[in-house]
């Protein structure tokens, strides 16, 4: 299995109406997808990496979001101890914080008008949810953040599905891992 094979693509997405908002990039080698490796930690099996992957940022209006990250490993031993990292809590806070940045800095950036209010992260039957809180003139809105991992042989994914200001719906997200498990 490719980096690419844990990822969604345009196929995998429930329902209608996503639009990609840019492209997805893949990379060979450990100097793979920032967001991912930045989290990890030194117990991570970076140098066992053969390849990594993004998908593109899939949108649904009103606010729904999809996104995927994968990495392929020399082996399914390393991919088991990366599974191991990527499903764990601390890299589901990491991750909800790295997002929740991109939000503030956004703001920074004069693109967005918010505020990030707190960051938030409980344990779901299939992962982990990051929820954050933004504020902005037009009031105080709740972004639910569902971080999930996927291990297929040799490769391991880390999905999110996000949306505001009630969860991604579980049915969608199921449709999305099983798709991404059939591969």
């Amino acid at each position: 299995m490719s980096a690419s094979s844990v990822i969604p693509a345009d196929a995998d997405l429930p329902g209608s109406g996503w639009l990609a908002i840019d492209d997805g990039l893949s990379s060979p080698g450990g100097d793979g997808p920032g967001t991912v490796l930045d989290c990890v930690g030194p117990e991570f099996p970076d140098d066992a990496v053969v390849a990594s992957a993004t998908s593109p940022h899939f949108l649904r209006p009103p606010a729904a979001l999809v996104h995927g990250v994968g990495v392929e490993f020399a082996d399914e031993d390393a991919a088991a101890r990366a599974e191991q990292i990527l499903a764990a809590r601390p890299y589901a806070e990491c991750l909800g914080r790295a997002v929740a940045a991109d939000l503030v800095d956004g703001a920074d950036a004069g693109t967005v008008d918010a505020e990030l209010l707190g960051v938030e992260v409980t344990e779901t039957a299939v992962g982990h949810r990051a929820q954050f809180t933004g504020g902005s003139e037009r009031g105080v809105r709740p972004v639910i953040l569902d971080v999930v991992c996927v291990r297929v042989g040799a490769s391991v994914g880390v999905l999110w599905c996000g949306d505001t200001p009630q969860p991604f719906p579980p049915d969608d997200r199921g449709h999305l891992v099983a798709r991404l498990h059939t591969r």
